[in-house]
């Protein structure tokens, strides 16, 4: 009887350690995107909105070799109050470098391939920034488009071979700030 008691007491720590693991394991997983609110004093029943870097693309921008173009799709989520979203910024570091960037957003004309698909992209028409600005997201409502910032004196092979992350930052319309999970250059997105 009491060989059974502990085996079944071993059995019942084994299955409790795996569950805890388990949960711990699921909770590092990139589930829902993250969201980030600093304004801890946001009104009850305002917007709330979540955000996620769906592809990242790089490249040499045209006319200016020296300089990096990233081109993000970038899905948002508004579970709150409806609302525009704006101040979008682009934060770009480095393990190797201890001052991160802040990039603010440009404008891009032209048709473009998105890496790895065979679907392409309006720049122009798909602007994230242009979209939210004066049309609020609905509540249950989610908008995808695109945003390009460009970084200086920067070059994709740089950018992958010292392990950069990227970490999209915006407000809602009452100035709440949300941020986008971590994104690690080099890595496919669904890895994270």
């Amino acid at each position: 009887m009491k060989l059974l008691l502990m085996n079944l007491t071993q059995t019942t720590l084994r299955l409790l350690i795996l569950c805890l693991g388990l949960l711990v394991f699921q909770s590092c997983q990139p589930g829902r995107p993250s969201v980030s609110n600093s304004n801890t004093n946001s009104a009850v029943g305002g917007p709330l909105f979540s955000g996620v870097i769906k592809n990242v693309s790089m490249y040499p921008v045209p006319g200016q070799p020296d300089n990096l173009a990233i081109s993000l799709v970038v899905s948002v989520e508004n579970v709150g109050a409806d609302s525009v979203a704006r101040g979008w910024s682009l934060e770009v570091s480095s393990p190797n470098n201890q001052n991160s960037k802040q990039l603010e957003p440009v404008r891009v004309n032209g048709v473009v391939e998105l890496p790895g698909t065979k679907k392409t992209v309006d720049l122009a028409r798909e602007d994230l920034a242009l979209k939210t600005a004066d049309s609020p997201i609905a509540k249950s409502k989610q908008v995808e488009g695109v945003l390009t910032f460009v970084l200086p004196q920067a070059s994709e092979q740089a950018m992958n071979s010292n392990r950069s992350s990227l970490i999209l930052h915006f407000k809602d319309g009452a100035g709440n700030s949300y941020q986008t999970p971590r994104a690690l250059i080099g890595s496919k997105l669904a890895e994270r």
